[in-house]
């Protein structure tokens, strides 16, 4: 077929549609901020030794409307359409000879790999539950009330890592399925199943990636508007109706072709091979990106009760309005220790921070520690506010005690008897997986 009967078999409306898609996903797929690649490819997700990071950083690049009113411009996302509608307006006005189907082939290649992108990330990192890892220890001992509803959300689904599984085999199926034109519409068919109920969940439960699901799911339907009236006629009218299937571009040099092939293959080598063997790792090491990898000191893991506490030297008892005093301390597996106070907290709801335990709930203090098992000192550094550290000397009466000396953030001296309490969770005895 020609280029000449090509483009009649399409509309007016539809060539200026089709373009517009086009630069859709462009725009929202290839970062054109210079930031993004003056930024530290190890650094943030608390995890700054996790090896790869750099793909997630490519996975999770975010337009400049996602990032913005914590993933929740619309105002922006309507905005950058509209520049598209207009852009697709301007290239029909400039270029009225184009190749539609060619076009429609760079469409469908943008579009899959900008959904293969975002969804293997979420996809491996369900299949290997470390999304949404199960409740710390500080978390099972905060009170329900103290949790944003996107926060809990996230905790009761890292409770069943059945569920967990299951979703992100689910998601991984459809990723897999959009890597090949073959099977691309059934892949973008299960993307929508998936993306929907998604998108709805962070608008019911305020989860902080609304934008970012919504944006997947306008791309898993724009790869399937083409073939809507035949989706009709099979479904409602039981009409036998082949569809849409898309060539393979070929190129006027050969090498140009295999160039083609080899960056999809090292595409999937990278963003699903190695990328899965990554999350694996850090499952089978029992780790998870959401929280802080460096150990901590094993045996000081566990609830304490604060059984005396002193400041200046002077003795604070246990009341319920006693906004100073320390009521409990955690030390959590990995190396955080957090410190229940009963005072008002600022909740820090800002994606910035969203992968950190502290995320979306308050009530408690939380430091990262180093422990020097020399000097027997405990370094404590703020979590959110890194410049604010304690130093406290610590001596060790039984097992199941500490005595800690030191000096607080506000230079006041700490007197603290620790008495560790055996405490079990029905959240964790009766966990599935």
């Amino acid at each position: 077929m020609s280029t000449i009967t090509q483009a009649a078999a399409w509309k007016p409306y539809e060539k200026i549609l089709l373009r517009t898609a086009l630069i859709y996903a462009v725009i929202s797929t290839i970062p054109f901020t210079p930031e993004f690649y003056r930024q530290d490819f190890d650094a943030g997700f608390n995890v700054n030794d996790y090896p790869f990071r750099w793909l997630d950083v490519i996975s999770q690049n975010k337009p400049w409307f996602f990032a913005s009113q914590e993933g929740k411009n619309y105002t922006g996302w309507f905005i950058t359409v509209l520049f598209c509608i207009g852009g697709g307006f301007l290239w029909d006005l400039v270029d009225r000879r184009q190749d539609f189907e060619k076009i429609y082939y760079w469409f469908y290649v943008a579009a899959r790999y900008g959904i293969i992108l975002r969804m293997s990330w979420f996809a491996w990192a369900k299949v290997f539950p470390v999304q949404m890892p199960f409740p710390t220890i500080s978390q099972l001992n905060t009170n329900l009330g103290d949790f944003t509803p996107g926060k809990l959300y996230w905790l009761t689904t890292g409770v069943s890592s059945f569920f967990e599984v299951f979703a992100g085999i689910f998601e991984l199926i459809a990723t897999l399925l959009l890597l090949f034109r073959r099977t691309t519409t059934l892949g973008a068919l299960m993307m929508v199943a998936i993306l929907l109920p998604i998108w709805f969940v962070n608008i019911g439960y305020d989860a902080g990636v609304e934008l970012t699901s919504l944006h997947l799911l306008t791309l898993s339907l724009l790869l399937l508007v083409r073939d809507s009236r035949r989706f009709y006629q099979i479904l409602i009218d039981h009409q036998a109706v082949a569809l849409t299937f898309v060539k393979p571009l070929h190129f006027p040099r050969i090498w140009q072709d295999r160039l083609r092939v080899a960056f999809k293959y090292v595409f999937i080598f990278f963003f699903v091979v190695v990328r899965g063997f990554g999350y694996g790792q850090l499952y089978a090491h029992g780790k998870s990106f959401k929280l802080p990898l460096e150990d901590g000191l094993a045996s000081t893991t566990g609830f304490y009760k604060v059984t005396e506490f002193r400041l200046n030297n002077q003795l604070l008892p246990p009341t319920p309005t006693d906004s100073v005093r320390w009521e409990n301390v955690i030390f959590e597996k990995f190396n955080t220790v957090s410190i229940r106070v009963n005072k008002n907290f600022r909740l820090d709801t800002r994606n910035a921070v969203r992968t950190t335990e502290y995320y979306g709930n308050i009530g408690r203090y939380y430091y990262g520690y180093q422990a020097d098992t020399i000097r027997k000192v405990f370094h404590l550094r703020n979590r959110a506010d890194t410049a604010r550290h304690i130093t406290l000397h610590y001596e060790q009466p039984t097992a199941d005690s500490y005595i800690l000396r030191g000096v607080d953030e506000s230079r006041d001296s700490l007197y603290v008897v620790l008495s560790k309490i055996d405490k079990t969770y029905p959240l964790e005895q009766k966990r599935k997986w």
